[in-house]
């Protein structure tokens, strides 16, 4: 009997809504501009992404005075590696939350206009975790930590390139608990266009592991990358 045995409604919907009892999903997509012909991670700040290694209060700034008192929620997991969120001001003093992790920033509040005019960076003991370019109202990252108590099933992987060339994408983890070393478990070649990757048979992803896409081009491209997550609560203590 299917876990899904009391909706006639389609996996992810239901899953969405609900219906399913300790499931929930998670959609992540990232952009990176100028992608060259070394990998680098697909997320707004551009270049290799750096996951801190000890956890600390979140600031957030802007290149932009214009944004400032304006509000962002962050969303990542906490020095335990639970899940956590907090609403910060831009140009304000830093949080409350002990971050280990920052995997989306929002804008809840604009302080010109309905978006971000100069790009917000929120930093974790000096180190930029997160940017939202200007007018995006929230950050285009590829990356993803698997909260403590969870564990998650990768179901679709995406990419798409500016230009026609020869683009090359990896789809790789780190266990945290399990050593130091990032595993590749997808790997897609694309000539620019559009590609989507979908798993009859999801990948299992334990709990507190690094999500990251990387992707390499043949001449400089902007490159965009995705993936949808089916989380399961596996520990209810």
């Amino acid at each position: 009997m299917s876990i899904f045995h009391n909706t006639s409604l389609p996996i992810g919907l239901a899953v969405q809504r609900g219906d399913v009892n300790n499931f929930s999903g998670v959609q992540k997509f990232g952009y990176n501009s100028s992608v060259g012909t070394s990998f680098e991670t697909i997320w707004d700040g551009g270049g290799d992404y750096t996951f801190i290694t000890s956890s600390g209060t979140a600031t957030a700034t802007s290149s932009d005075t214009d944004d400032n008192t304006g509000t962002v929620k962050i969303f990542g997991l906490d020095s335990n590696y639970d899940l956590a969120e907090e609403t910060l001001t831009i140009g304000g003093s830093a949080g409350s939350v002990s971050f280990i992790r920052v995997f989306r920033v929002l804008m809840k509040t604009a302080n010109t206009g309905n978006a971000n005019v100069g790009t917000i960076t929120i930093t974790v003991s000096s180190t930029t975790v997160a940017q939202i370019l200007p007018t995006y109202g929230q950050t285009l990252m590829a990356i993803y930590t698997v909260p403590r108590k969870y564990q998650a099933y990768l179901v679709q992987l995406d990419v798409g390139s500016s230009k026609d060339l020869e683009n090359e994408i990896k789809f790789r983890i780190k266990q945290i608990d399990n050593g130091n070393v990032w595993n590749t478990r997808s790997f897609i070649t694309a000539r620019g266009g559009f590609t989507e990757k979908n798993y009859h048979v999801p990948e299992i992803i334990l709990e507190k592991t690094d999500i990251e896409m990387r992707a390499k081009s043949s001449a400089t491209s902007s490159i965009s990358g995705g993936f949808e997550l089916i989380l399961e609560k596996v520990d209810q203590s």
